[in-house]
């Protein structure tokens, strides 16, 4: 994924199937999501976090720069789809 955001890609053909381990299942979610939180996109940032927590949770409870990215969402677009179930699964875990 860093490769592809490097060259202007943002990776938008990976799939998590391409990927042999949970925790790089969980990198290319966070990756995507980081990608759509810059693009001002917080359903999709939701989405993606929501499914890499599901492939590694610690890949996003444990992450600071992921956690603040999980933070300002819930600051800010408490009421988009997802966002409630990425907070409290986040933060109750933590």
């Amino acid at each position: 994924m860093g490769v592809h955001w490097a060259l202007g890609d943002a990776g938008k053909n990976l799939r998590p199937g391409q990927f042999p381990t949970a925790e790089r299942r969980a990198r290319l979610g966070t990756d995507m999501a980081r990608a759509w939180w810059a693009w001002q996109r917080p359903e999709r940032t939701a989405r993606a976090m929501l499914d890499a927590y599901r492939a590694s949770p610690g890949e996003v409870r444990d992450r600071p720069a992921i956690r603040r990215i999980v933070d300002e969402l819930a600051g800010r677009h408490l009421r988009t789809s997802g966002v409630r179930e990425l907070h409290a699964a986040v933060t109750r875990t933590a």
